[in-house]
């Protein structure tokens, strides 16, 4: 039996119209499959799927970190070859010294007073900046940039002995400095196998390292020339604006000379077997100082002894005109404290900006008029 009532033959519907039209090869007896069948003129194949691709974000990311990274290794290569510095000049100290004072350039460039009294001396005459240039040529030191580090040292206060470090070239400052003062026509010049010595009391040489070195006299540059661990026996603080170290036969020293007028100084003078300590420049300098007591004495006795002869030299400043305290000794003491840290005695002081302002002040004025009574004299030496 029929499904319907209607045995017509069913039309085709209108999809099947448009699939295949009446006519169609395809629907020819004996056609290819439609699969099999070439594409028509103008009609490409299916276009495969694509594969996921790495998103853009990503490739910028890979690429900015590996600028960064070559960025800093630049940067890292720059400071290990061109500008790091490894401290030399304190390695000169002569083995005797007992008193010494150690200046990182860096830090006092940046000092305010610095940069207004000392860097114009540098640009003010025309012969300082010709001659700096000859130095410069002759020797291949750039003042003062190249610069690192001063150390001031002396055996006795009557011999002292400058050392300067930094990007210095090796060997070549001694021969340098001694064609400046051939060309210049210096006067009491004369070269000792290593040394320059210039005037009745400046001797030069320079260390294998090349460090500078300058001294009063020949002895006490021979002795400097060697590198030694000397400044870690002074237990000189390795970082700071400005170090010192005293040792012993300083404070002997001291204590003779002052005992005439303050005994009271000299008997505690005598107690100190050593002292280091750092003055930290800026908007606030500050001083810190650290005592130990010498054998048979004790930390917590010589603290208060300290504080009192401190109480003591404050007093003694407050009766001198403003003139002779230039450096603003008497506002230090003010504040300044005298505790008991373990086996040392610490010294903590505030010290007024203002009175290194004048003291650079002062030191600039005395180094211009040196520099003009040297550059008045005819063949005269810096």
């Amino acid at each position: 039996m029929p499904d319907t009532l209607i045995e017509e033959p069913i039309r085709p519907t209108v999809t099947d119209d448009l699939a295949a039209p009446e006519g169609d090869p395809a629907e020819a007896p004996g056609a290819a499959p439609a699969e099999a069948r070439p594409a028509p003129p103008g009609e490409g194949a299916p276009a495969a799927p694509q594969r996921p691709g790495r998103p853009r974000g990503a490739a910028c990311l890979v690429l900015a970190i590996a600028l960064a990274a070559l960025l800093a290794g630049a940067a890292l290569c720059v400071y290990l070859f061109f500008w790091r510095y490894v401290p030399t000049a304190r390695q000169h100290i002569p083995g005797d010294a007992n008193i010494v004072v150690r200046l990182e350039t860096a830090d006092l460039a940046l000092f305010g007073p610095v940069r207004r009294h000392f860097l114009p001396l540098l640009d003010d005459a025309p012969e300082t900046a010709s001659r700096k240039a000859r130095i410069e040529a002759a020797t291949g030191l750039d003042f003062p940039s190249d610069l690192r580090e001063i150390v001031v040292a002396s055996t006795d206060a009557t011999s002292w002995v400058a050392l300067a470090g930094g990007r210095i070239p090796k060997g070549r400052f001694v021969a340098g400095m001694e064609k400046v003062a051939r060309d210049e026509g210096w006067t009491g010049v004369r070269r000792e196998g290593e040394l320059l010595l210039i005037g009745p009391r400046a001797v030069l040489g320079q260390a294998d390292d090349g460090t500078l070195v300058l001294g009063t006299d020949a002895e006490i540059v021979r002795a400097a020339l060697p590198s030694s661990d000397e400044w870690r026996r002074l237990d000189l603080p390795e970082q700071g604006a400005v170090t010192f170290a005293l040792t012993s036969a300083a404070w002997s020293g001291a204590a003779a000379a002052v005992s005439g007028v303050l005994p009271r100084a000299g008997a505690l003078f005598r107690r100190v077997d050593h002292a280091s300590g750092t003055l930290a420049l800026g908007a606030e300098p500050a001083l810190s100082m650290r005592l130990a007591p010498a054998s048979g004495e004790a930390a917590a006795a010589l603290a208060p002894d300290t504080q009192a002869l401190l109480g003591s030299l404050k007093l003694a400043l407050a009766m001198l005109p403003d003139a002779v305290d230039v450096v603003g000794a008497g506002a230090a003491l003010e504040g300044a404290q005298a505790l008991a840290q373990g086996e040392l005695v610490e010294i903590r002081t505030k010290w007024p900006y203002e009175g290194l302002d004048r003291a650079c002040a002062e030191l600039a004025h005395r180094a211009r008029d040196a520099r003009n009574a040297d550059g008045a004299a005819p063949g005269a030496a810096p």
